[in-house]
């Protein structure tokens, strides 16, 4: 019983409201078109924060431990340390080995972290093109939808 009754109530309300549908009002038409602008307003939106988020992270991803500038900072405090031994005039052979020796060593940490950082900023950019392909179908499925609506308003 309990099943006629629901299945009775969900047709009534379906056709209701499809019958509601049918009438022509132009209140009901200036509301699908502020629809239709809010709906604009809110993609557009939602890519503005997608583009930030992927700026913001690009960021985070290049400001991470280990970045070039932590590497150069390092490289110079290291460097400096035996180019004072060299100007005090201690273990000056040794001391230009090892400055080469640091070259050589802060150069390969350089190439590792912009392979490093090509990764992960490649990595983002498809996580973004995701994003906008998925808001890009929400906005088709919206304007389809409400398509009909603006040719009625004009």
């Amino acid at each position: 019983m309990k099943t006629i009754v629901l299945s009775t109530l969900i047709s009534v309300a379906a056709f209701g409201n499809s019958f509601a549908g049918t009438f022509n009002d132009p209140s009901n038409d200036k509301n699908n078109v502020t629809t239709l602008k809010e709906t604009v307003a809110f993609h557009q939106h939602n890519m503005v924060v997608l583009y930030n988020q992927y700026d913001l992270a690009e960021a985070r991803i290049k400001a991470s431990r280990g970045n070039h500038a932590e590497l150069e900072r390092d490289h110079q405090f290291f460097v400096g340390l035996y180019q004072q031994d060299i100007a005090d005039g201690i273990r000056v052979a040794q001391s230009k080995k090892a400055i080469e020796a640091l070259n050589a060593r802060y150069a390969k940490l350089h190439a590792e972290r912009d392979t490093y950082e090509a990764l992960e900023i490649a990595k983002l950019q498809q996580h973004l093109k995701v994003a906008l392909k998925k808001e890009e179908k929400a906005f088709a499925k919206a304007q389809k939808a409400l398509s009909q609506t603006v040719i009625a308003a004009r």
